[in-house]
């Protein structure tokens, strides 16, 4: 329509400009994201080819996929009782619908794909400095905090993307190595220091997919088979190391066997109804106050029984501290502490994990975390302990409507029903949805809701992978991690850069698969 006023190539330049502002927007607002979103469907709309993109889509599997998961949704409304709930969902879910599909029906040039990773990058670096800036800047007792564009998790899959497209952008123009190198580092020191667990997981599976890359890509078969071996190797070593670092240790919770008196013979106060845990290590026991308040006294300037410059109580601080080192609260155990740990209680440094690198003081947070769940401590607050309990109600709902789900609006009601009907130790402002995207799908719509959505995910891995398309494959991963303890496409910019690199990728294959027919032709 626009062509006939504006020149021939004006529905090619504004569908070209909505992608890249696509690009651009996810990582920056939500705003650019909807309008870019908006003009990428309508100038789709007024360009009025219906018959080519009908055949460019109709041979496409990825296509199909996003007319049923809208089938499932709209289905869903026939035995949904919160309609309200259902209509904002699927307005959530309207990228999802448009994005690919115009992507698909209506593609941008090969040529231009490096300019949208391009947009992509640059906005996702100054945002990245913009976070790091501030994280710096400022304090916070929650690292979710330090995320200013959006959700610290969507913003964690967004950085490891980045990551992705330098690699990606790095094997296509080897001149420009030092440029992706440094966005490499920049990308994974971000991901490493913003804490943020699924961050980490979505890099792990980053490497999987570099991984397989590379064994297709490699045609000598001893490499392929000395990578997979050493690669397996690593990466079994790895799992088993976090898995018994993570499990906890049964010793930690017996009390039986708890000593009554200190080697100076103090009488201990052993305090076993309590809870409190610090580094997988009981607080509340072992403490012969009065030798410990001497030997304290010794070592520092600053009083016992004083309060710290944070207003906190130093013994407290101390009792935390010498805990989360395996010791005893007493003159023996004063006796272990280094100058430096006399200095880091002074600053009111209250466990010994607050002077672990960032890596290695998330994982013990999660063991304490783990280990806080398995003596029946309270979830709440607790993001990994939250899932547990998110999970198993999701368990629960699946059990009682597992043929055709809850429908599209009443998935939040039906949680809300089940955390009363479990007793949940969760408090109610914390009673969200299963943070499983298929579980979700399978609460929401079923049984079959739930093996349409994970066959594809399986069978795009499996499509991208024979293709040896390096963003399919990897991109594929990531969002197969994020589901597994996420409901990504439940949020705005969770589901727009599902749907756009969905379409990348569909769009990427659509080119491979055309070469390679033109070269079987020759």
């Amino acid at each position: 329509m626009l062509n006939r006023f504006f020149g021939p190539k004006t529905h090619d330049n504004i569908n070209m400009f909505a992608v890249f502002a696509l690009a651009v927007g996810i990582p920056v607002s939500k705003v650019v994201m909807s309008l870019a979103t908006l003009i990428l469907a309508v100038n789709f709309l007024l360009n009025a080819d219906f018959k080519g993109a009908w055949e460019r889509c109709k041979k496409n599997f990825v296509f199909w996929f996003v007319i049923l998961v809208l089938a499932f949704h709209l289905l869903g409304l026939l035995y949904t009782t919160d309609m309200s709930y259902a209509l904002r969902d699927l307005n959530t879910k309207l990228p999802f619908l448009a994005i690919p599909i115009v992507l698909i029906a209506y593609p941008i040039k090969e040529r231009f794909l490096n300019y949208v990773f391009y947009g992509f990058l640059i906005a996702l670096l100054i945002t990245s400095f913009v976070n790091i800036k501030f994280m710096l800047g400022n304090e916070a007792e929650d690292y979710r905090d330090f995320s200013l564009f959006g959700s610290h998790i969507r913003y964690g899959l967004l950085i490891v993307t980045g990551t992705l497209l330098s690699i990606y952008l790095l094997l296509q123009n080897r001149k420009m190595w030092i440029i992706y190198v440094i966005l490499i580092s920049w990308f994974s020191y971000y991901t490493i220091t913003s804490q943020v667990f699924s961050g980490y997981v979505a890099l792990l599976f980053l490497l999987l997919g570099c991984f397989i890359y590379f064994i297709k890509t490699v045609k000598s078969n001893s490499i392929k088979v000395i990578t997979a071996v050493c690669f397996l190797s690593i990466l079994g070593i790895g799992v088993f190391k976090l898995y018994d670092y993570l499990v906890p240790d049964e010793p930690f919770a017996a009390f039986k066997n708890l000593p009554e008196y200190s080697e100076n013979g103090e009488k201990y106060f052993n305090d076993t109804t309590s809870l409190w845990f610090e580094n997988g290590h009981h607080v509340l026991s072992l403490i012969a106050g009065n030798e410990l308040e001497k030997a304290w006294n010794k070592r520092s300037e600053i009083d016992f029984r004083e309060k710290l410059d944070t207003g906190y109580d130093l013994k407290g601080i101390l009792l935390r501290y010498m805990t989360s080192k395996g010791l005893t609260k007493d003159k023996a155990g004063m006796a272990s502490m280094s100058d430096q740990d006399i200095k880091n209680v002074e600053q009111s440094m209250s466990s010994i994990r607050h002077t672990y690198g960032t890596f290695e003081s998330r994982l013990a947070g999660l063991r304490n975390e783990v280990f806080h769940y398995s003596i029946g401590g309270d979830p709440d607050g607790n993001s990994l302990l939250q899932r547990f309990e998110h999970w198993k109600t999701g368990k629960l709902i699946i059990k009682n409507n597992w043929l055709i789900g809850v429908g599209t609006g009443d998935l939040q009601e039906e949680f809300n029903q089940a955390y009363i009907l479990s007793n949940s130790q969760l408090d109610e402002v914390h009673w969200n949805r299963a943070h499983n995207q298929f579980m979700t799908f399978w609460i929401s719509f079923g049984i079959f809701g739930f093996v349409v959505f994970t066959g594809f995910w399986l069978w795009f891995l499996w499509r991208n992978i024979k293709l040896n398309n390096l963003i399919g494959i990897c991109f594929t991963l990531i969002a197969i991690g994020s589901f597994l303890s996420e409901d990504t496409i439940e949020t705005q910019q969770g589901v727009t850069y599902i749907a756009f690199f969905l379409g990348i990728s569909a769009l990427m294959n659509f080119w491979k698969k055309n070469k390679e027919q033109i070269i079987k032709n020759e």
